[in-house]
């Protein structure tokens, strides 16, 4: 009666392992992780394209100031030999 007992249990216990174990994805789950991982690529493109339009945004910003920063000490160089020469 143990044996047969014992012989049941680990049978029981065999059944409930077999059925706990790892799982093949489906077609459909592997074709949606593909989708991501499209997705994620073309979403970093994306992220690195605009961040070098930024940098070039940034660049034609300071040229722009420098420009005009330089505009400005022209000016100001001119007023000041204006006022040096008494005017």
């Amino acid at each position: 009666m143990k044996k047969l007992s014992l012989l049941v249990g680990t049978g029981i216990l065999v059944a409930l392992f077999a059925g706990c174990g790892p799982k093949k994805a489906t077609k459909e789950t592997m074709s949606q992780i593909e989708e991501c991982r499209k997705a994620e690529e073309s979403a970093n493109q994306k992220i690195a394209e605009l961040n070098a339009q930024i940098k070039e945004l940034q660049s034609e910003n300071l040229d722009s100031k420098i420009q005009s920063l330089q505009h400005e000490r022209d000016s100001l160089k001119n007023y000041l030999e204006l006022l040096e020469k008494g005017y």
